[in-house]
């Protein structure tokens, strides 16, 4: 019967198992009784299914006590013992308790090659999940160089072929990719793809999975063309191996909304994450973490189309079920807080963002610890809140010593270091310190081609914002020698439809305006208006600000009759 429970495991068939472990684990004390090594293991395997159906407190009720069982029982030196102190450290990061996981795993590694000794493939597995735990608290070095060794003790111990060591490579991307070393992922992941279809096969769920990793790489790297090439074809293949209905599949079909998204195809990414949130609801139920997660990101898809209010519902119902689900300290309850407060700000509602943030960065500061990037996050936004304020000075405050901690910690080339000095700037120019702001943009863009390349859409940004720089100096033509072949970049990379493209465009209108070149801005603009219209609807806010600037283009060439046609329809938008 446990058998039959961890195929339905295998098959994301947790209900089905569930059912089957509930009564087993009732049978195996009543025959064997509770202190018997397969009741001890039976209830493990049942703490697993409620993790899997997101019920972690109903795991951990069982967890905790069960080691205490395990000791007493087998020995504090059984393998089983020291698997399900494992298992309970895994547990405490689910709920967001890393400290305690860390209490557990940096003790049981060193146990672990005492008794198994240090080549003993769960000694390697236990190292593993330390390094895991070292990421989620933000210690990517120390991740790091745990899983440079592990590769190479697991190539000399296994060999270069075995899953495990496959495993572990993917695990060593993963971690250059916590530290913004995107191209050392991708070396290690491209081949790892190849050795996984040989080895496993094309249709192994490992090797999906890391078609999927390389997906992800790859728009890391701002090619999302070859990212969608990979997850279009994977979504449908998941589909057919694992089936539907399937938690891997559905993770597939969420990372290609993500990616429909980065590409601008809105649309397409609001109707598969509706999709998903009630195929969610339907398998996993209303209050699996998974569920959550997959609403926040609906909620994200609705604010891209200007859905603003479809947003907001859902990040505050989100804040209240993850408080109740997960608790108020959780990781996950952090995020959505800080969603929320995003959501606030996309509304103008300023002071009820920074109600949320400001005692947010206090609270991730206590529970994850000042140098955690998801705490130099929060800092940031909580200044940006304060910029919108108009509190220039407080942003200031925050802004020019997070940058110094961000080179510290993350290192000067991390994308994060980048985005802050992208920030800073933006600052420096709100507060008219033109020339601060041209003096980090300048590197920064030098910066952003060198360690993300030419053609990625976060150098693309980078270098627009160096041409506002220009322009706010009054450098118009050098504004305009970068605007100009930056919008034939961006058609060609991104796409003539993407909205970055479009916003490109309109710098560019803006850009002619200055000058006086109103016949070459008006070329752009009409267009624009249209092209906004149909791509993010007639409704969507950047479509407003579009027809309001041609409005005023109109207004500089006395084309009177044409601002009353826009004004009307402003004017019935506002109504509606």
């Amino acid at each position: 019967m446990q058998n039959l429970a961890n195929a339905y495991s295998h098959l994301g068939k947790y209900k089905e198992a569930l059912q089957i472990e509930e009564p087993l684990v009732e049978k195996s004390k009543q025959i064997l009784g509770e202190q018997h090594p397969e009741t001890l293991m039976r209830m493990q395997n049942l703490a697993i299914s409620y993790s899997d159906m997101g019920r972690y407190d109903a795991a951990l009720q069982i967890e905790e006590p069960l080691i205490e069982k395990s000791r007493q029982i087998l020995g504090e030196q059984h393998p089983d013992t020291l698997t399900r102190m494992q298992n309970l450290a895994d547990r405490y990061l689910k709920v967001g308790r890393y400290n305690e996981a860390l209490q557990i795993d940096e003790p049981l590694v060193a146990i672990s090659k005492q008794i198994l000794g240090e080549q003993h493939p769960d000694t390697l597995t236990r190292m593993q999940n330390l390094a895991n735990a070292y990421s989620h608290m933000g210690k990517y070095n120390e991740a790091l160089a745990m899983n440079e060794s592990l590769v190479e003790m697991s190539k000399q111990i296994l060999g270069e072929q075995h899953p495990d060591a496959l495993t572990r490579m993917q695990n060593l991307a993963i971690k250059y990719s916590d530290l913004g070393k995107y191209k050392e992922a991708l070396q290690i992941e491209e081949p790892l793809a190849e050795m996984s279809r040989k080895i496993l096969g094309e249709q192994h769920p490992e090797t999906l999975t890391r078609m999927q990793n390389l997906a992800i790489s790859y728009s890391d790297m701002g090619r999302y063309d070859a990212a969608l090439q990979i997850e279009e074809p994977l979504v449908t293949k998941s589909r057919q191996i694992l089936g539907e209905q399937h938690p891997d599949t559905l993770t597939r079909m969420q990372n290609l909304a993500v990616r429909y998204s980065k590409m601008g195809s809105y649309n397409e990414a609001l109707q598969m994450s509706e999709l998903l949130v009630d195929i969610s609801k339907q398998i996993l139920g209303e209050q699996h973490p998974d569920t959550l997660t997959r609403m926040q990101n609906l909620a994200v898809r609705y604010s891209e189309v200007g859905k603003y209010n479809e947003s907001l519902q859902i990040n505050e119902l989100l804040v209240k079920k993850s408080k109740q689900i997960l608790g108020e300290n959780h990781p996950d309850t952090l995020t959505r807080m800080q969603n929320l407060a995003i959501s606030y700000s996309s509304m103008g509602r300023y002071k009820e963002a920074l109600q949320i943030e400001g005692p947010l960065v206090e609270i991730s500061t206590q529970i994850l610890g000042e140098q955690h990037p998801d705490t130099l996050t929060r800092m940031q936004n909580l200044a940006i809140s304060y910029s919108d304020l108009g509190e220039y000075d407080a942003a200031l405050q925050i802004e020019e010593p997070l940058l110094v901690n961000s080179q510290q910690i993350l290192g000067e080339q991390h994308p994060d270091t980048l985005t802050k000095m992208q920030n800073l700037a933006i600052r420096y120019s709100k507060m008219g310190r033109f020339h601060e702001a041209v003096q980090i943009n300048e590197p920064l863009v030098e910066m952003s081609k060198q360690i993300l390349g030419e053609q990625h859409p976060d150098t693309l940004t980078r270098i627009q914002y160096l041409a506002l720089s220009y322009s706010s100096m009054g450098r118009y033509s050098e504004a305009m020698q970068i605007e100009e072949p930056l919008l034939e970049k961006s058609m060609q990379i991104l796409g003539e439809r993407h909205p970055n493209t479009l916003t490109r465009m309109q710098n560019l209108a803006e850009g002619y305006l200055k000058v006086g070149r109103y016949n070459e801005a008006l070329q752009i603009e009409e267009p624009l208006v249209e092209m906004s219209k149909q791509i993010l609807g007639e409704e969507h806010p950047d479509t407003l600000l579009r027809m309001q600037l041609l409005a005023l283009t109109y207004s500089d060439m006395g084309r009177y009759n044409e601002i009353l046609q826009i004004e009307r329809a402003l004017l019935a938008s506002r109504a509606t």
